[in-house]
Formats: C-alpha cells, structure tokens, sequence
C-alpha cells in the first residue's frame, strides 16, 4: 500500500473515532439534561426517560472505546466507588429486603456507569462545562412545569407545588444544585445571550424552590450566598453587578408571586430545628438507630431501611398492612444515616473515604473552580441530612464531573486492550493519527 493510502485510512479511522465519541458525548449530554426532569416520563416496566437516553450513550461509548483501543485509567475516586459498589452487593446476602437490594444494585451499576462516561468523555473544560449547562437548561424545564402548575392551582400537597411527578423534597433540592450551577456559568460565560440565559434559570429555579416549600433545600441554598461574594473581587465589576441583578431578581420574584402557604411553611425552619421533630424525622432516627444496633457492621442490607423499621413498628412490609391502609416508606431522610445503617461501619467508611478525597480534589483546583466545587459540595452535604440521595442521579453526577475537573490539567494515561495504540502527547490524544512510517512531522503530508 502507498504511503498516500495508509494516510487516508488513517484519517479515515481518526475521523470515525471522532464521529463516535461525539455521538458518546452528546448523548451524555442529552442525558444530564433530561435527569432535573427524568420523572416526566415514566415507562412501565422499564423507567424514567433518562435510562431511555442511557442506553443509546453507553453503546455509542463502547463504539468508541473498542475503535481506538484505548480505556482512560480510572482516578483514586472511581476505586473507591468501586469497593462502595462490591461492598453494596455484598450485603446482598445478608439483607432483610433481598428484592430491594437487588434492584439497588442494578441501580448503583447505572450510577457508576453514568460516571464513567463523564471520565471518558468528558475531559476537557469545555466539555465539563457543557455538561453543567445541560443541568440547567434540564432544571428550567422542572422549574418552569413547577411554576405552570402553580398557575393553574394544580399539583399542591399541602400547600406545596410540584411539577412533573416529583416529590416537592427532591425536586427543591434539584433546583437548589442548579442554583451555584447556574451563577458559576454566568461568571464564566463570555456571550452575552448565554450570561441572561443563566439569569433566567437562576430566577426561576429559586422562584420554583420556595414553590415546593421545602425547607432543607432551602437551607442547602446558604453555601451559595456565603462563597459567591468571595468570587466577586476576582471579577470585573459589570459581571458582578449583573450576578447581583439576577440574585435580586429572584429574591423579588419569589417574595411578590409566591404564595402565603409556601412562605408559612418556610418560617418555620428555625422551630422544627429548635424544638420539632423535623416532620417526624427525628423519630424514624431513633428507630433507625435500634436497628443499627443489631448490625453495626455490616448493616442489614441496601434499600433495606424501610423494610426493617417497619418490621421493628410491627408493620406489614407489603405495600397495605391488614387493616388495608397504606404503610409510608419509613426511608432514612438523611444519607449518611441510610449508609450507615444499611451499609454499616463499613459501607460508610468507603462512602466517607469518597467524599474526603473528592474535598481534596475540589481543594487543588484553581481558585475560581474551588469555590465552585466547594460550594456544589457543601450544598450538597447540606440537602442529604434531609434527604435519602445516596443513589440518585444528581448526586454522582457532580460527583463524577468533579472527579474529571480535578483531572483536566492532569495527563491522562491509557492502557490498550487490543491492538498496540501508538504513544501520543495529551493535546493530540484523540485528534491526530499516527503518520506512516517514514513521514515525520516537519516533512508533513506533502
């Protein structure tokens, strides 16, 4: 074959591997967009509409891995994730809810699958930043049906607001990671269609977050207000004055248009801290505490929470119990707990392990992205004392996006597992091709 034909295969092969790890991408980006909003759309017996986006990106992901040959070696995080996974599993076989547990488990490979495309795909600041775009373009959409339904005086529990089959809890503190997310991005971002777009979504998930009247997330807001200012000195002034419009916009907005129930609701925060039962979380902590006890460990199993305190109430674990009322999921409301208890000692020494490197990780970044991450983190930690989040989405999204900032300026390595891939510097690992033997670089393609 003459040197001018191996060029075009090569060049062929090369823009193919770009042709899929572009399809990879952005299905991973359809993805992060659809996960503020996944629950619009629920198919039975299969699930929410971003399992539907799922599949199609980790194919595309695997097009492209078995192209090129080459796998990104995973990141200190990613192992850690790995024994948090097999451990998991193992409780498997001691759990008080088999069932659950192992619908936990497929659950958890999803999650850790989600975060090994954000490693492989993701790994230029670029990319990194489009992805925190998709969640809030994604967040617009939950914030806006909220919004929608407030309107038209549909959806409320209580006196709170929801939109699109979202528990009010969850869907708060979705919007309340939207919020930094958003701010971090109108900082950043040069054009100026994009900055107000920004503004858009933080006005309107703020507005939708003191909708759903929940107060953890709420207060998960508080790292945003107490970091941002910290960035303002390291900003020109016409960007810091546009921040603070649109902070001032969603502050006005919510307290002229929201309505007096979600605002009650609201104000007492400070009693139920003080000297209320946090909507009778306190008391399924105690109960979560008896079962603890009994396995402190190696915990009584993943998903198995409920199931076990419910047994410890004396209530039926089926979905009615005999006088056919229905029994409420006796859930943790708080993370680390859940972890703890179902997971014991163990599980949640890895669990602690992760988001101790993960602070580390965020630490060494450059100050602008530190504060970032940092604040993402805090707002974070904040919201999951309330909720049980320790597999959802959103939360091993971040996750994973902070594991691939804290490596962009790292050279990645790669290991082939298939035919021997050629060395290449990092600024040309996925754009240029091998040259035919022969042909240097000066000489080039002449």
């Amino acid at each position: 074959m003459t040197g001018y034909g191996a060029r075009r295969i090569s060049n062929l092969q090369t823009r193919r591997q770009g042709m899929f790890r572009k399809a990879a991408f952005f299905f991973l980006w359809i993805l992060t967009c659809v996960i503020p909003w996944e629950n619009a759309v629920v198919i039975p017996g299969f699930g929410t509409l971003s399992r539907v986006v799922g599949i199609p990106a980790f194919g595309m992901a695997l097009l492209a891995i078995l192209e090129c040959g080459t796998l990104r070696t995973l990141s200190l995080q990613h192992i850690i994730m790995l024994f948090f996974l097999m451990w998991a599993s193992l409780t498997y076989f001691w759990s008080f809810a088999p069932s659950q547990t192992v619908t936990s488990i497929y659950t958890f490979i999803q999650l850790f699958m989600m975060v090994w495309l954000i490693w492989e795909f993701a790994q230029t600041r670029k990319q990194q930043l489009l992805l925190l775009r998709a969640y809030t373009v994604g967040a617009m959409v939950s914030s806006i049906a909220t919004l929608v339904a407030f309107a038209q005086s549909t959806g409320p529990q209580s006196g709170r607001y929801t939109g699109l089959n979202f528990n009010p809890g969850d869907l708060g503190f979705i919007l309340a990671l939207s919020i930094p997310t958003s701010l971090y991005l109108a900082l950043r971002e040069r054009r100026k269609i994009l900055v107000w777009l920004d503004g858009a979504a933080t006005v309107l998930a703020f507005c939708a977050l003191v909708l759903t009247a929940s107060r953890g997330s709420l207060i998960a807001c508080a790292p945003t207000v107490l970091i941002f200012p910290f960035l303002f000195p390291k900003l020109r002034l016409g960007r810091n004055l546009l921040v603070l419009v649109f902070i001032a916009l969603a502050g006005i907005g919510s307290w002229l248009f929201i309505p007096e129930s979600s605002w009650s609701r609201l104000s007492t925060i400070g009693s139920e801290i003080s000297s209320g039962t946090l909507n009778e979380r306190t008391m399924i902590w105690q109960l979560g505490w008896q079962v603890f006890a009994q396995a402190p460990f190696q915990g009584v199993g993943l998903r198995a929470y409920a199931p076990t305190v419910e047994h410890a109430l004396g209530l039926a674990s089926d979905a009615n119990n005999q006088m056919g009322v229905q029994v409420a999921r006796l859930v943790a409301h708080n993370t680390f707990f859940s972890v703890l208890v179902e997971q014991g000692v163990i599980g949640f020494a890895l669990f602690f392990a992760l988001l101790l490197t993960l602070v580390l990780a965020a630490w060494k970044l450059p100050s602008i992205e530190r504060l970032f991450w940092l604040c993402i983190l805090l707002t974070w930690a904040i919201g999951a004392l309330d909720l049980t989040w320790e597999d959802r989405k959103p939360t091993w999204f971040f996750f994973g996006l902070l594991m691939a900032a804290a490596a962009t300026k790292i050279v990645p390595e790669t290991r082939s597992f298939g035919a021997q891939a050629p060395p290449r510097r990092r600024a040309d690992f996925y754009t240029r091709s091998p040259l035919p033997a022969g042909i240097s670089r000066s000489q080039g393609l002449s």
